[in-house]
């Protein structure tokens, strides 16, 4: 069997405890709590025979609350898990994205866009962040960068190197030309 991956992002108002609480519920064993990753903090459980290994990211770098679920029976776990917490769906977070008017609102909608989207490149998605590209705040349009680090398809890379070229701010210039030479030599490793 194949091993599969899934992130479900969480909505902010699901908190930590809630997903403990379900988890708990579920009976799954503990790995390991409060681990400090890369700016994140993550938990991780088992499932039942270790089919699937499940991880709640913290990701305090984007300020976004997210489940990885990795392993033969990241199906299953991810059935149990999708309807006993409340997650964002793609198109809900497109929408969000869309409608959102205020910074914090766009940056939510932005990550949480960014992270429910899968393979292959959406079209929506490059839009809609290629939109956030050219919102007058210089924080969304950073975000649009870090995004694109969870995300680097091809369409969203080409707006960050845009933005490495012509963003009127250097700090946001100067972070897509990083994200950019770190994606070379990811490249350059494989």
């Amino acid at each position: 069997m194949t091993r599969s991956f899934t992130r479900l992002v969480l909505k902010p108002e699901f908190s930590e405890h809630d997903f403990k609480l379900v988890v708990w519920d579920l009976f799954w064993d503990v790995v390991d709590l409060g681990r400090k990753e890369d700016g994140a903090v993550v938990d991780s459980w088992l499932t039942p025979g270790g089919e699937a290994e499940v991880h709640y990211v913290d990701d305090r770098n984007i300020g976004v609350r997210y489940v990885t679920i990795r392993g033969d029976g990241a199906a299953d776990a991810e059935a149990e898990l999708r309807p006993r917490c409340r997650v964002w769906a793609l198109d809900e977070a497109l929408a969000a994205l869309h409608r959102a008017a205020d910074r914090n609102d766009k940056l939510i909608a932005l990550y949480a866009t960014a992270l429910t989207a899968d393979d292959p490149e959406d079209r929506s998605v490059v839009e809609a962040l290629a939109d956030a590209a050219r919102d007058d705040d210089p924080a969304v349009r950073q975000a649009v960068v870090l995004a694109t680090g969870y995300l680097p398809w091809p369409g969203l890379v080409a707006v960050v190197e845009e933005l490495s070229r012509t963003d009127p701010v250097e700090h946001v210039r100067h972070n897509a030309r990083v994200l950019l030479e770190g994606m070379a030599r990811t490249e350059g490793d494989s």
